[in-house]
């Protein structure tokens, strides 16, 4: 399911934006694209050092959309890709994935577990 474009980006330096939905409207976070790890074509690993209102989306049964770019990799008009990512995800605050990123990043609370559903190449 992810574009080998998409792998790419997340190897240039970047925000990795990410929108869930509460009670309250839309959220927004954001995190590093080297922060996020490919696990396959369809799942992504992100560490959670806050992130805490999108953990409470999540578990409140939020969908999560997320945008990754960059200016470095080409895109379907010249320089510079981004994708939309849309899918489900579930937080993990223990177990083989938690210890993994947390060994990576000592900050990390949590780990948002991301499955991809569905991917678009934005123009």
């Amino acid at each position: 399911m992810l574009d080998e474009k998409v792998i790419e980006i997340l190897k240039h330096e970047g925000p990795a934006t990410f929108a869930t939905h509460g009670t309250d409207g839309i959220h927004m976070a954001a995190t590093w694209n080297s922060y996020v790890e490919v696990v396959d074509d369809s799942y992504l690993l992100i560490p959670a050092g806050h992130l805490n209102k999108t953990q409470r989306n999540v578990e409140e049964g939020s969908d999560v959309q997320m945008i990754v770019a960059s200016k470095d990799v080409k895109g379907l008009q010249g320089k510079g890709a981004g994708f939309l990512l849309k899918g489900n995800a579930r937080f993990e605050e223990s177990g083989a994935v938690f210890d993994k990123m947390k060994s990576r990043f000592g900050w990390t609370r949590s780990v948002m577990v991301f499955n991809i559903k569905e991917v678009t190449e934005l123009t």
